[in-house]
């Protein structure tokens, strides 16, 4: 069961009716790309490396001083120069710091802990069993 050779498939764009060129030229329709000029875009933008071209302004980190002691913009801008100056040294150990626990949760944290404990409390008082102990308490 041999096919043959394959064919090649193309696509031919039939040519827009009269009323549709109006309508479009009525509303200003600007047509978009093509999938060969989306294809064309793409196999540039792969061409080109990302990693040596600047880093744009809207890129950048932006500095918040909060409180005095804090990093400003200028020594940001020096400690990354020193860091991009210094080279990285390969013969180093490469160690991971374990992660502190966090200790207090927010208002939001404590509320649904709240919410979750009085649910808890209520399914295990509606699972209890009662063999006729609040008769004997009305009784007294």
């Amino acid at each position: 069961m041999s096919r043959g050779p394959k064919r090649n498939v193309a696509f031919i764009k039939p040519e827009e009716p009269d009323f549709l060129k109006r309508m479009k030229a009525q509303i200003g329709y600007k047509e978009g790309p093509t999938v060969d000029e989306k294809r064309r875009k793409i196999e540039n933008f792969e061409d080109s490396d990302d990693d040596d071209r600047e880093e744009r302004e809207d890129e950048k980190p932006q500095v918040v001083v909060l409180k005095t002691g804090d990093l400003t913009a200028e020594e940001a801008v020096a400690a990354k120069k020193e860091e991009d100056e210094k080279p990285a040294d390969l013969n180093q150990k490469i160690v991971f710091k374990s992660r502190k626990p966090k200790t207090g949760g927010s208002v939001d944290d404590i509320q649904v802990l709240d919410r979750k404990a009085k649910k808890k409390k209520e399914k295990e008082a509606k699972n209890k069993l009662s063999f006729g102990d609040d008769e004997d308490e009305q009784d007294e």
